[in-house]
């Protein structure tokens, strides 16, 4: 079975401080640090946390704090 990051492209941001990348079908949130050059000056992916918003749907006081979130960033 394929996994959802193999079936669908993700709507990307990339910034200096990392990446954030949304599966809109899959419902997965992922916040990346940003990508490195290891010893043998190979790109790696930086430490990734994957959110599945299933889980959170409807909880109001997720959707309250995310909304104050997204006010700081004004």
């Amino acid at each position: 079975m394929a996994k959802y990051y193999e079936m669908e492209t993700p709507v990307t941001v990339i910034t200096e401080k990392g990446e954030f990348r949304y599966y809109k079908e899959a419902k997965r949130l992922q916040v990346s640090k940003p990508k490195w050059k290891d010893m043998n000056d190979e790109v790696r992916m930086g430490k990734t946390v994957t959110l599945d918003l299933n889980g959170f749907k409807g909880n109001e006081d997720l959707k309250a704090l995310l909304n104050q979130v997204l006010a700081d960033l004004d």
